[in-house]
């Protein structure tokens, strides 16, 4: 019966008490998912697992995007199986240091199969998987008509966009405790400050005006943000 499958209650004791046993070896996990909050689990059957949906709030998506730009296969695993009473290796995927994928077989069945609260820890592998930044197209191409030069003066690979007053933007220079300067779509450049009373204010109309005012030395950014 449905209310017998494996319910998102499961994944979030299960996920928490991973956390916190591999909080010496790997910190990085038990920090992230202070950030965020699962939403939901969808059963997947090519490969055979289940997919966990994740959101953040605003302040903590911000440091995620900072701090937790990883994707990765964990190894070393084992959770205690019911019936056989020996542990068996899971495969577990992580985004953003925050677990997005069990590959398991009978996945609506995982807590009925397993022990969830009987985790052995063997030997921790990590396989890095290439991030893919979906940002990062939308801000060359509102950065197109800057030289390589220029380009390398910003913080491009660690960009990510932030929704203020109803109007998307994308991280270009990371001024430290939340603020940013950031574009729009359309190349327009705006302080994200966060502390101050104007939290959003145009800079540049074009990134190479933009330049015109930056010349690779944040200091003078700094004190057009405290204006």
């Amino acid at each position: 019966m449905f209310w017998l499958k494996t319910k998102k209650k499961h994944i979030i004791e299960f996920e928490e008490k991973l956390a916190q046993i591999l909080k010496g070896e790997l910190p990085q996990i038990y920090k992230a998912i202070q950030l965020s909050k699962i939403y939901g689990i969808n059963f997947k059957h090519e490969p055979k697992g289940i997919y966990v949906s994740r959101g953040y709030k605003p302040k903590e998506y911000e440091e995620v995007m900072r701090n937790h730009r990883t994707h990765f296969n964990l190894s070393g695993i084992a959770v205690l199986n019911k019936k056989t009473k020996t542990y068996e290796e899971l495969k577990l995927n992580y985004l953003h240091d925050n677990l997005i994928n069990i590959e398991i077989e009978n996945p609506e069945n995982f807590h009925k199969t397993f022990d969830l609260s009987e985790i052995r820890i063997g030997e921790i592998g990590i396989e890095y998987i290439e991030f893919e930044n979906p940002d990062l197209g939308i801000v060359k191409r509102a950065l197109n008509t800057l030289n390589i030069e220029q380009l390398e003066q910003l913080n491009l690979d660690g960009t990510f966009e932030i929704e203020l007053n109803e109007k998307l933007f994308y991280t270009i220079l990371d001024m430290k405790d939340g603020n940013y300067i950031a574009t729009t779509k359309n190349g327009q450049i705006f302080i994200l400050n966060h502390d101050h009373e104007t939290r959003v204010k145009q800079i540049a109309k074009t990134p190479k005006d933009f330049f015109e005012i930056y010349k690779g030395d944040k200091n003078k950014l700094e004190s057009i943000m405290n204006e």
